[in-house]
Order: C-alpha cells, then structure tokens, then sequence
C-alpha cells in the first residue's frame, strides 16, 4: 500500500484520447484538479483525503485568499469611457426612477375604473368646452393622487396608492387625447401640461423636464474620469457585480459598480490623483478582495481587470474517489484511463 507521504505530487491523466487533465495533491492536504474535453473547462480545487485504498478530492472549496483579481493595460480616459459613462448613469438614474416614480410605468396594475366614455352629442364648441372641463378635473384627481403617492409610507408594502396613481394619469391621458381631438374639430389651440414630478421621475416621463427647477442636478462631466473595465474588448463578465473603491492622494474615496456594462467609474477632477483602488466580489456567500496601489504619476486612470475565471466553474463532482494502485490513480467509477504521477 502506498503511504500517505508518498502521494504528494503532480499527475497527469493517460489513457483517454482528447482530454487533458491534471492533479496537483499537496502535502498539506490541499487540491487543485483540471480538465479539458473539446471546449469545456472543469475545474476543482479543496481538501483531500487518503483512505486505506483511496484518495478522495472534495467537496470543492475555492480558496477565498486566492487572488481572483489582476490589473492589466492601463489607458487614458477617452471618448469610450466617457460614452459608457454617460449611458451607465442613464441606466442608474433610470432604475432608481422605476423605484421611486412606479407609477409612470406603463406595464404595471390599473385599478378598475372602466372605460373613458366622453360626450360625442354635442356641437363641436360644446364638446370642446366640455373637454376642457374634463381635462382640469382629471388633471386635479392626477395631481392629488402623485401627491399621496410620494406621501406614503414606504415601509408599508401595500401598493393601492401606486395603482391609483397610474389609473388618475391613464385617465388624465386620455382626458388630454379627447381635448386634443375636440380642439381640432373646433378650430381652438389646445393648452394642457402634465402635474410637477420629481427630478428622477423624469427618467420615466414622457414629458420634457422644463417644469423641474431641479431637472440638472443630476448632469456629471464626464469629460475626464477613473475607472475599470472588466475585460476590456469582449467583457465576459459584463454583468458581473464588482465594487471598485477608488482612492485618491487628498484622501478623498469614491465608489462604484461595475454590473452595468462591467465598466466602474467616477468622475475625476483636474489635478486629482488616482493612489488605489480596492476591488470586491460577493460570489457564493464569500467576498473576495484585492486592493492595488498605483503609480501616482501616471496619466492614465482607466484599467483593465481580468478575473480567475476558475472561481465561476461549476465544479464537476461534490467527490471524487480514486484507487490507489502504485502510481497510479484510478476512478473507482470505471471511467478509462488513470492518473500517473509525474517524475
């Protein structure tokens, strides 16, 4: 029987055509296995023990002090960046607008309010006037229920303020499509203007934000910025929530994620300096985390981060038993070909 301290080493698989597999057995009792079949990558890595006959690998563990971070090409911030940016800020602005201003969204629960029925037996001044009529009512009924609305009690799950509030602006809209209409069957001009909405509603509104006196608060310059790509030309991992906390010599922190378009960033001030920058990853209940110190003179602030892809393999067994049989690791399962130790 082969001793346990005899074990420790390198192996290769033989004997099976088109695959490639390797085991690295250390002698403090840790893993790493690998295997390539066409273009499927498996990979496994943990504890593994020695029975009277056989070595057994697992369960896979990714060692959470292994660095799955690695900076690559540095570049200046330009036109690419500066592009990303502005669509990335879109896309936040425009979620925490679905969040805070529900109501706008179209898709969502009316209440049953039945349909708009207007009065059609009427001349076409009568019916305009009428229109006018109904146009104000709806717009004060719409207006009292966007009040309410962001008057409620968030903590509270009920949503029958956000219906109401999207049942009064359907009706307010189709109040504003019968006042349009009768305005041209009588000749008139038609004035009408949607109730006061909150900055960040306007990601959600179709209407322009000229009645917002805060509508700019929100605008950045771009023209100069920090940031990282994860992968910079394919961006594998575009969707891959990383937290990036950028550093600066006047002490200064920013912070930023990359799960839109895996790009992170902050805008960067003339004569700031980019000194570090921490990148976190929550995967699988652990948080992997790395921090880089650059080189303060540089101009360039944008740089490529490539991960260790291994961490997102799935591993391909919970447990794998191998028999001992001299230099040789054989699966007990009967699948062909063994793994023999490298001299």
């Amino acid at each position: 029987m082969k001793e346990e301290s005899a074990l420790p080493g390198k192996y290769r698989l033989a004997g099976v055509m088109e695959t490639a597999s390797q085991l690295l057995l250390e002698a403090d009792g840790s893993y790493k296995w690998m295997m390539i079949v066409g273009s499927l990558d498996l990979y496994s890595e943990g504890r593994w023990t020695k029975t009277d006959s056989q070595v057994i690998l697992g369960p896979h563990r990714f060692n959470k002090d292994t660095p799955v971070f690695a900076l690559g090409k540095s570049y200046a911030w330009d036109r690419e960046e500066r592009d990303v940016a502005h669509r990335m800020e879109s896309i936040r602005l425009k979620n925490r607008a679905k969040w805070k201003c529900a109501f706008l969204e179209s898709g969502g629960i009316y209440g049953s309010s039945g349909e708009s029925v207007f009065p059609r037996d009427l001349t076409v001044t009568q019916q305009f006037e009428a229109a006018v009529t109904i146009e104000r009512d709806r717009y004060n009924i719409y207006q009292k229920a966007i009040v309410a609305y962001f008057d409620r009690d968030k903590a509270n799950a009920d949503d029958h303020l956000e219906i109401a509030a999207r049942t009064a602006k359907q009706e307010w809209e189709h109040a504003v499509a019968y006042l349009a209409e009768s305005g041209r069957a009588a000749g008139k001009t038609v004035q009408y203007q949607p109730p006061s909405l909150p900055a960040e509603c306007l990601y959600l509104s179709d209407y322009t934000p000229e009645y917002s006196v805060d509508a700019d608060q929100y605008e950045v310059n771009w023209n100069r910025g920090a940031g990282i790509w994860i992968g910079r030309r394919d961006r594998p991992n575009a969707r891959l929530k990383v937290d990036a906390q950028f550093s600066f010599t006047d002490g200064s922190v920013e912070r930023a994620s990359s799960y839109e378009l895996g790009f992170a960033f902050t805008p960067l001030d003339k004569g700031r300096q980019l000194q570090s920058i921490r990148l976190t990853l929550d995967h699988n209940e652990t948080e992997y985390s790395s921090k880089f110190d650059l080189a303060t003179d540089s101009h360039d602030h944008v740089y490529e981060v490539k991960l260790d892809n291994r961490l997102f393999i799935k591993p391909p067994f919970e447990e794998l038993r191998l028999d001992i049989s001299g230099d040789r690791l054989m699966s007990v399962d009967g699948s062909r070909g063994y793994y023999l130790k490298r001299k």
